[in-house]
Order: structure tokens, then sequence, then C-alpha cells
């Protein structure tokens, strides 16, 4: 169960990945700092794509003791790095240099490169696989989590810092987006701590602890990962809810006119507007914001008609203030409670 879980945290992980991709590549402007985050995010996902066992096991070059473990970590440390040049990249005064001419992407190639050398020289039978960072006892090992660590701990902490300063220059959903991505990457850094104390507290203490400590890290830093994607994502997110509000909102009004546009349309037909023939009038009808303007343009053309315009109607009593001369709703509901024919005085 653990496992299968662990499968599907990554799996979500990667479709996330990728589904950010496709929107940078194909729906947002390109932006001389896009092919940097496309290539952190890249990174990523074949670090989360290794973690799933079942693909892992379909890849002839995982079967090597450690490889697998290798490539996550070298994934993790390229997206890491990229992801703090991205996000420190608008607070810096000075011309900045080619990402590929970073501090920390060169840090990052020398960091996996160093972790490589050191799992290649411990013995096959010692090596690890990264689901779980299991301590064997050689200091190559120990090398391995120390360093790997440190320096995901480094650039966690150094996106949440440039997540918090670039909160305080933005408003509205951006600076929630960026919030909750800082919390991600907070939530990372902790669990890169966690890790560290794995290392140092199973020599020291005996127990099965361990084994579900690792896992239950492992949930966590996934659930790091994810609010940090969440914070990628959420401009998406908050414009999916607009959309819906608005739908829900033009939906709403759209059945309040409906008695009231049946009764004046009785009343006065001749102000039904006719659809536009083919296409577009097929999209004209699908488009309920358009059917609602519709709809209350027609009202609105009824009570002229009929000399009950909301203009021209009586002010109501000071219990209730009047809804203003644009919205046709309250005046038309009023002209549809009286019979045809009926005079009001």
């Amino acid at each position: 169960m653990v496992t299968r879980l662990q499968s599907l945290l990554s799996a979500f992980l990667c479709l996330a990945l990728l589904a950010k991709m496709v929107a940078l590549r194909v729906g947002s402007r390109p932006t001389p700092q896009a092919p940097l985050l496309l290539t952190a995010l890249g990174s990523f996902a074949v670090a989360a794509l290794v973690g799933i066992p079942a693909v892992r096991a379909r890849i002839p070059i995982a079967t090597v003791p450690g490889v697998a473990s290798i490539i996550m970590d070298t994934g993790v440390s390229v997206s890491l790095a990229l992801l703090a040049t991205y996000l420190w990249a608008p607070l810096r005064r000075a011309g900045s240099v080619p990402w590929w001419r970073g501090r920390l992407f060169l840090t990052a190639l020398a960091v996996s490169g160093l972790l490589a050398a050191l799992m290649a020289s411990t013995p096959p039978s010692l090596r690890t696989n990264p689901l779980q960072n299991q301590y064997t006892g050689d200091w190559r090992i120990v090398g391995v989590y120390v360093i790997g660590n440190l320096f995901f701990l480094a650039c966690s902490g150094a996106s949440a810092i440039a997540c918090a300063r670039i909160v305080r220059m933005v408003r509205g959903h951006i600076a929630v987006g960026v919030a909750v991505g800082a919390v991600g990457m907070v939530a990372y850094a902790v669990t890169c701590v966690n890790r560290l104390l794995l290392v140092a507290g199973q020599p020291l203490l005996a127990g099965d602890w361990f084994t579900w400590y690792s896992v239950l890290n492992f949930v966590f830093t996934e659930a790091a990962v994810l609010a940090s994607v969440l914070g990628l994502h959420f401009t998406a997110v908050w414009r999916v809810t607009v959309g819906c509000q608005r739908i829900f909102d033009d939906l709403r009004a759209f059945l309040l006119l409906g008695p009231a546009w049946r009764r004046l349309t009785v009343l006065c037909p001749d102000v039904v507007l006719p659809w536009e023939p083919g296409p577009r009038g097929l999209r004209d009808r699908l488009d309920l914001s358009y059917r609602r303007y519709r709809r209350e343009i027609e009202c609105q053309d009824a009570l002229l008609l009929t000399g009950a315009h909301p203009a021209k109607q009586p002010r109501p009593s000071p219990v209730r203030r009047p809804t203003g001369p644009t919205s046709p709703v309250r005046a038309a509901t009023r002209l549809a409670s009286l019979r045809p024919g009926t005079r009001r005085r």
C-alpha cells in the first residue's frame, strides 16, 4: 500500500509538471526566462518519473544498483538550482549571466557528479534505491545523503526567501500563488533536515522506526513538492475559479429573468431578436453570457414598449434600495406579475 501511494504521488507530480510545461510552451508568450523554467520543470519531471517503481523497472539502466538514485538526485539538484535562479532573476539589480553559466546551475552539476562518483565507488551490494533511504554503514552512502540534502536545503531555502520577497512586490492571486510556492519550499527544506536526521539517527537508535519514518518523510516530501506545483498552477486555478463563478452568475441571472422574459415576450413578441444563421448562431446559442445579455435587452425593449421601464418606476420604500435603471430584473418581475391588459396606477 505504501509503495502504491508513493507511485500515485510521483505519477500525479509528473502529470502536474508536464501540464505546466505544456502551458508555458503553448499558452504563454515567449520570455527570456521560459527556457530556464522549462528546464527546471523537465528535470523534476524526470526525477519524479524515475521515482515510480513500475517505470523504473522498465528502464534498463535503472536495474543497475544506485543508478536510479543518482538520476533522481541529479534531476532534483538541477531543478532546485534552476528554480532558485528563476525566482531570484527579477530581484537582481545588476545584469544576470545566462542561466547555464550561473553559479547554482554549475554547482548542481558539480554536486551531481560528486554524488555519482561516490555511488559508483560504493560496492553494488551497499548501494541504495531512491524509495528507501536505507543507511548501509558505508561512509560513501552517508556522503551521498549528506551532500545531496545539504544542497537541496540550500536551494529550497533560497527559493523560499525569494518567494517571500516577491510576495511583497505583487498583489492579488499572483501573491497567493507565490505564497503557496513559498510554503512548499519551506516544507521541502524541512524534509531535507529530516533526511539528515535519518542518516544520523539510525546508528544511534535501534528499532523499526527508521523504515516508517523514512516512508513518512517521503510522503511529506511529495506533499511539499505538490504544494510548490500548486503555486506554479495557482494562476490557472484562479482563472478557472473565476470562470466558473462567472458562469454561475450568468446562469443565475438567466434563470431569474426566465419567467419575466416569457411573460414580456408574450405581450411584445416583436422584441425577440433573431438568431444569426450558421456556425455563428450556434456559437451564440451555446454562449450563456450572450444569451443572458440578449434576454436582458429583450426585457428592456419590452418594458419600453409597455411604458414600464425601470427608470419610470416609482421609488420603492426606504427599506429596500433600488437596483438602478440598468437592471431590468425587478421591473420585469413586477410587470410579469400583472395580468395582460392591466394598467398600473
